[in-house]
């Protein structure tokens, strides 16, 4: 269990233990969002040997926010199934959220998209275990990509005719892209396995990310890493233990859309 930092209370419950911060979560500090990496500083040959090796050959700049990034790793199941509960009962776990209202909570009116989805497992747990509206997955390697979409397609092969009828994987969908080239993203609840994403990749995310529409985001990096790159309209409420396949450990942070927090 996490002990509690100051200004912050442990919640337990049966499947969730996680550190909920207090209702006066930390702001950006004046001028953190405006230091934001930009694209001049991030084209600079520099910054790209930083980022790719000195003296690489670079592909496409539109390209570097894959190649970057395309480091892989997976949550246990214990892990998905942790997180994916926490998501489903956000307002209750967290005591500053409590009177929220809708919107908040992974529910059968909300929508998942998990960037950088890998071989799909939190998809289809959040799927099965939530009911959620969508589940979608954008990843940038293509036979990830293939392996989730069979996997999906057996998936379909074991369900019985009761869970067939009541359409249980519907609205699971997975996609070869690269999500930092869409215009907006327009999900309730937005998962980033970013442990290994590149700091090129985190830029172009943070200003995706700040024009989207969202309630919740999920993520391995800390606030002041978004508020760096401009990601200025996200407040941790909470972040919990994870744990991957490798069984290597870290924290992920859970983030709300401060333009639709009640009040604000």
């Amino acid at each position: 269990r996490v002990a509690p930092a100051a200004g912050a209370a442990a919640v337990s419950s049966r499947s969730v233990d996680i550190e909920a911060f207090g209702a006066a979560a930390a702001a950006p500090p004046p001028g953190e969002g405006a230091g934001s990496v930009g694209d001049d500083a991030l084209g600079r040959r520099e910054s790209v040997d930083s980022l790719c090796g000195e003296g690489a050959v670079l592909p496409g700049r539109g390209d570097l926010t894959t190649v970057t990034s395309e480091g892989y790793g997976e949550a246990t199941l214990g892990t998905c199934e942790r997180l994916v509960r926490l998501l489903m009962r956000l307002t209750e776990c967290v005591p500053a959220m409590e009177g929220w209202g809708g919107g908040w909570n992974l529910d059968a009116d909300a929508t998942l998209l998990d960037i950088g989805s890998g071989y799909g497992k939190v998809v289809v747990h959040a799927k099965l275990l939530s009911r959620c509206r969508a589940a979608h997955g954008l990843e940038c390697v293509r036979s990830r990509v293939e392996i989730s979409n069979l996997t999906l397609q057996g998936l379909y092969g074991e369900l019985d005719r009761k869970a067939l009828d009541d359409d249980l994987l519907r609205g699971v969908s997975f996609c070869c892209a690269d999500a930092t080239r869409e215009a907006v993203l327009r999900y309730t609840h937005i998962y980033a396995f970013d442990r290994v994403f590149s700091q090129y990749t985190l830029a172009a995310l943070a200003r995706l990310l700040q024009r989207s529409h969202f309630f919740v985001f999920v993520s391995s990096k800390g606030p002041r890493t978004w508020w760096r790159h401009g990601l200025s309209k996200v407040q941790p409420v909470a972040k919990m233990r994870f744990v991957t396949t490798g069984r290597e450990r870290c924290t992920v942070f859970i983030y709300v859309n401060a333009q639709f927090v009640p009040g604000v």
